[in-house]
């Protein structure tokens, strides 16, 4: 499964981590940026500081075993008096996952956040109690969450992972590995190479309009362009009673939830059954501010259960 000593390093690294009880819920940036400036002394920093908060540490400062398995993984760069983790560790639903740094801007950026944590907690309720998905797809699968939870939940046959971002791929894997589920990692751009038999698909699309960042721009109509894509795709190739569970954000605009109406539109032309909620009424209200939602009044946190009829 894994081709590189760096990747056997990660998953042995997220293995010496549940050992020792490491525990990091991921907030939102300025939260953590906030946080930075109590931050302990160089010399005090500990696992939390390092793998959670993203702060910087000199040699020694935490578990050998630890910095050694970074160091192994390529995973630390030098700066003036130690070293900065290149990756985050966070816990969400019971298991650790792998993704990018704090601040990180790089195109090959992997997200992990609370719009994770929602999203995991939306597929725990919609699928808890209901008959287990053969084959399970998640679209954009950044670290893995969607794929790894819908699978824990219920034992699948096959479970794919696809992304366009091989940096996403590459975590998911371990991710998905560390956690006890046998994973597929595909490069797909939504649903195009991904197994067409899939009777779940679960997707967390990017919803930011004009971000110019993969993993957070949406696309056109305020951002809903991605997330109406895909889930077109998803209506137009589920076998009957399959069903797809989207969590997304969703721009109002002079009250209007524009990404409802376009679902809404797709259900009826693809012979779906659709149902729709808010999870959180407001969310990245900071996004507000630019020009490009200059007509929206706020952005809800949203969840679509979509099925063939």
């Amino acid at each position: 499964m894994f081709q590189t000593q760096s990747d056997h390093a990660l998953l042995a690294l997220l293995g010496a981590l549940d050992q020792r009880g490491y525990d990091f819920v991921t907030p939102l940036n300025p939260t953590s940026w906030r946080t930075h400036r109590r931050r302990r002394p160089l010399g005090e920093r500990n696992l939390r500081d390092v793998l959670g908060w993203g702060l910087p540490f000199p040699s020694g400062a935490i578990d050998g075993e630890i910095e050694a398995l970074l160091a192994e993984a390529g995973a630390l760069r030098e700066e003036e008096g130690g070293y900065r983790s290149t990756l985050r560790v966070s816990r969400l639903a019971g298991t650790l996952f792998l993704h990018s740094a704090l601040g990180s801007r790089e195109p090959g950026k992997v997200f992990l956040g609370p719009d994770s944590y929602r999203f995991a907690e939306f597929l725990r309720v919609e699928l808890t109690g209901k008959a287990a998905a053969r084959k399970v797809v998640e679209i954009g699968a950044g670290a893995g969450v969607g794929g790894v939870v819908a699978a824990r939940l219920g034992g699948a046959e096959l479970v794919q992972l696809g992304d366009v971002n091989e940096c996403a791929l590459r975590l998911a894997r371990i991710n998905a590995a560390h956690a006890g589920v046998t994973a597929a990692a595909v490069r797909s751009d939504g649903l195009s190479d991904l197994d067409p038999d899939a009777d779940l698909v679960v997707a967390n699309p990017p919803f930011i309009a004009a971000s110019g960042l993969t993993h957070s721009d949406g696309g056109d109509r305020h951002g809903t362009a991605i997330a109406l894509r895909w889930a077109d795709e998803a209506m137009s190739r589920l076998p009957p009673g399959g069903r797809l569970l989207l969590y997304t954000g969703a721009p109002m605009v002079e009250g209007t939830d524009i990404l409802l109406a376009g679902l809404r539109r797709h259900a009826r032309e693809r012979a779906c059954r659709l149902g729709y909620r808010e999870l959180d009424p407001d969310i990245f209200a900071s996004e507000l501010r630019r020009e490009v939602y200059a007509d929206v009044e706020r952005i809800a946190a949203v969840g679509a259960v979509v099925e063939k009829l």
